[in-house]
């Protein structure tokens, strides 16, 4: 998935996702597909913000994009990217209560950003984009270059392992150690957005 792909669906395009709201409504499967590839990434890794777990982040926005298809729950929608993100929220924080990983809500309000209403301006973006960087220069070549690749650029382990020539157990922990230090700076989400 291509970066200025992304950045349009956090900086998002109302029109679009009418457009796409509609042709689901008349139970288009091509729109649920582009549904589901403009949202997927960015879900996941919203969801990682609270949970901490890759693993369930991806299960908690596969079982949400089964159930609005399945139960035809896009027939009650009016707002796509506000519904899949506060959906995408309440089942994380419900699987980080489960799991306990916070001590209260407080907690885990103060943790989790939201990007279901923001809009930035130039200066804004070039701020958040600074920030990016020094978060981003924290992180060895390695890890930088398997982030890149596997969340930006949305290629497999095993084909970014065949590229950098290491094992794929080593791109997993390059991967992990790099969404480890952007949870725990604030700029998971942020490096989609604007990476």
């Amino acid at each position: 998935m291509h970066l200025c792909y992304i950045l349009e669906v956090i900086m998002y395009d109302k029109r679009r996702d009418d457009v796409l709201l509609e042709n689901l409504k008349g139970g288009s499967e091509a729109a649920f597909k582009e549904l589901f590839d403009t949202y997927y990434v960015a879900l996941c890794i919203y969801s990682v913000q609270i949970t901490e777990s890759e693993i369930q982040s991806e299960d908690l926005v596969q079982e949400l994009f089964v159930k609005l298809w399945d139960k035809k729950l896009y027939l009650h929608i009016k707002n796509l990217k506000v519904y899949l993100f506060y959906s995408v929220r309440n089942l994380s924080i419900a699987c980080a209560k489960q799991n306990n990983l916070y001590l209260d809500i407080q907690d885990l309000e103060e943790e989790v950003y939201s990007p279901i209403e923001d809009a930035y301006d130039n200066e804004e973006l070039e701020m958040k984009r600074e920030k990016l960087q020094a978060s981003l220069a924290k992180l060895s070549p390695q890890e930088n270059k398997v982030l890149i690749e596997i969340i930006l650029n949305g290629k497999k382990y095993k084909e970014v392992a065949g590229e950098l020539n290491i094992s794929i157990n080593t791109v997993k922990p390059h991967l992990n150690g790099a969404l480890k230090l952007l949870r725990k700076e604030k700029d998971l989400l942020l490096f989609i957005m604007i990476g």
